[in-house]
């Protein structure tokens, strides 16, 4: 991993007050530096943003879609699509100031979900719809109604099997709907609870056919059939509220496991075919999950959680065992985002890179915990950060949401 000297970007758009470049002294690459890209001027009046951006390339621009959620009653909620190269904003997306809210945009997914040839943007909102907007240009392609507002990124996928794709989306109430892309609903079903971790559609009980996973503010998980009938349940047994879902194949089976992490501090792993626990650990309050994945090329899955105490674990997703933990901040902190995982510096081999509540942004290494370099803002962080390689070097870079709206983008190369 190289760095180079730190310079301040010809895209940043915003100067801010109370950054800092940090080289941690851990006795790797103690000379390391890091280059601030670019700051969106997308600053709102609240410090409760916490939904992360989309990237995609369109129309050979890669751009940013930024969700901006503000004071209720504002006209500040929106979603801003950034160009990724340099954080200018080419088009919003307004919420009403009567459905503007700190909930107001939920993670974006871009897709060409109607199979038209050209991408799309679509993510819930307070308005109570999942609103699908034109990728270049910001017009409303088409809405779709929900019970309540959506906190979740839609999933776009073929559930049913007819070689098209639909829109899955579970609102917060706990209703989950599957939409087709003309705007009529193949199915919608209540369940029980809010629902504010990730849903996931995969084949988790490896019968042939995709499932639909999803957790709830009761401690439940369901997985349901690609037609809304229930495959299974789990009871209240994983530590409380599911706020923080990811899922991978972690031992070697055929069935897609489901890992699951709790305000009380549970990360628990759940068989998707048998439903069984296959480990549960207690990290610490405000327990988060994202990246799981095998980080550090060692031939077995990692789970990388976090928790309120600051510290990160590197945690084999096969039983539960340990492998590193490494200290990310001594401060006390609200909660813990948790990592992504990618090639920030472009050599080959991922890096994780680790966003903090107390505004610092960490890349760590997978194999050791060694934290590498970080980046600070007096400003806190409550989503993971972004990785997409947007100039094309080989490198990814790093785009963090900040809790005051702005996005900031970084380079490790």
């Amino acid at each position: 991993m190289r760095f180079r000297t730190i310079v301040a970007g010809a895209g940043i758009l915003v100067v801010l007050g109370a950054i800092s470049i940090l080289a941690l002294n851990t006795g790797v690459l103690s000379n390391a530096q890091f280059t601030e890209r670019w700051t969106s001027d997308t600053a709102v009046d609240t410090q409760g943003n916490h939904h992360a951006p989309a990237i995609a390339t369109v129309d050979g621009r890669t751009m940013l879609y930024a969700p901006i959620s503000a004071t209720k009653g504002t006209s500040s909620c929106r979603l801003a699509a950034l160009n990724a190269t340099d954080g200018t904003t080419q088009w919003q997306y307004p919420v009403p100031s009567s459905a503007c809210a700190i909930h107001a945009v939920a993670d974006p997914t871009v897709s060409d979900y109607d199979d038209d040839g050209s991408l799309e943007v679509l993510a819930a909102t307070t308005e109570n719809q999942t609103v699908v907007l034109n990728a270049t240009t910001g017009a409303v392609e088409r809405r779709y109604d929900l019970s309540n507002y959506g906190y979740t990124q839609p999933v776009v996928t073929d559930l049913t099997g007819d070689g098209k794709q639909e829109l899955v989306v579970a609102d917060v109430s706990g209703r989950v709907s599957v939409f087709r892309p003309n705007g009529t609903t193949v199915w919608s079903r209540n369940l029980t609870g809010y629902s504010w971790g990730q849903p996931a559609v995969d084949d988790f009980d490896a019968d042939g056919q995709p499932e639909i996973a999803v957790g709830f503010s009761d401690g439940q998980l369901h997985l349901l059939e690609r037609d809304g009938t229930r495959a299974w349940e789990r009871p209240k047994e994983l530590g409380g509220s599911i706020t923080w879902m990811a899922t991978q194949q972690t031992d070697g089976d055929p069935a897609i496991e489901i890992v699951t992490a709790t305000p009380a501090g549970n990360v628990t792993t759940i068989d998707g075919r048998t439903k069984t626990t296959e480990w549960q650990s207690d990290f610490g309050r405000f327990a988060a999950v994202h990246a799981v994945e095998d980080g550090d090329d060692d031939g077995t899955v990692e789970v990388y959680a976090v928790a309120r105490d600051g510290k990160l674990r590197s945690v084999r997703a096969s039983d539960g065992r340990v492998e590193w933990t490494t200290t990310l901040t001594t401060e006390d902190v609200q909660m813990m985002p948790p990592p992504a995982l990618g090639d920030v510096d472009g050599d080959g081999d991922d890096e994780l890179v680790a966003a903090g509540n107390d505004g610092s942004v960490s890349i760590v290494d997978p194999s050791s915990g060694d934290v590498r370099v970080a980046y600070e803002r007096e400003t806190p962080i409550f989503v993971h950060p972004t990785l997409d390689d947007v100039d094309d070097d080989g490198a990814q870079e790093v785009f963090v949401m900040y809790s005051d709206g702005r996005v900031v983008s970084l380079d490790t190369n």
